[in-house]
């Protein structure tokens, strides 16, 4: 046998080790991602929530306009400190999902679907 050449007994105890080294690397690196708010294989948290300029950005309205609807419990908010507000961007596209203004036919197809139940 050749220096050379090495067995695949030979070969399991480094396998086994550079295996253990991978896995609690990644281990680590998931754990500290956890720790700083971000989930290993999702958005981090700064992709989740939006900033009052953001938020306003997003819905084509005013900056004071989203504080003001914050303050009258218009639109969900957290708070980030004693000042800043964030913004769920899910939370605002429920919002503007809630109010969407109803066509005629859809109108009509209510009383409809309503007469027919009485």
């Amino acid at each position: 046998m050749n220096k050379e050449e090495v067995t695949v007994i030979e070969l399991l105890p480094k396998i086994y080790h550079h295996i253990n080294l991978v896995v609690r690397s990644a281990a680590k690196e998931a754990m500290e991602q956890l720790i700083n708010g971000k989930s290993p294989k999702g958005p981090s948290m700064e992709e989740d929530f939006l900033s009052a300029e953001q938020a306003a950005s997003f819905l084509k309205i005013k900056k004071n306009t989203i504080y003001s609807k914050a303050e009258k419990g218009d639109l969900p908010f957290y708070r980030s400190g004693k000042r800043k507000l964030l913004f769920s961007k899910k939370e605002l596209e429920e919002y503007v999902a809630k109010r969407k203004v109803k066509s005629l036919d859809e109108i009509k197809d209510e009383v409809e679907s309503y007469k027919t139940k009485r």
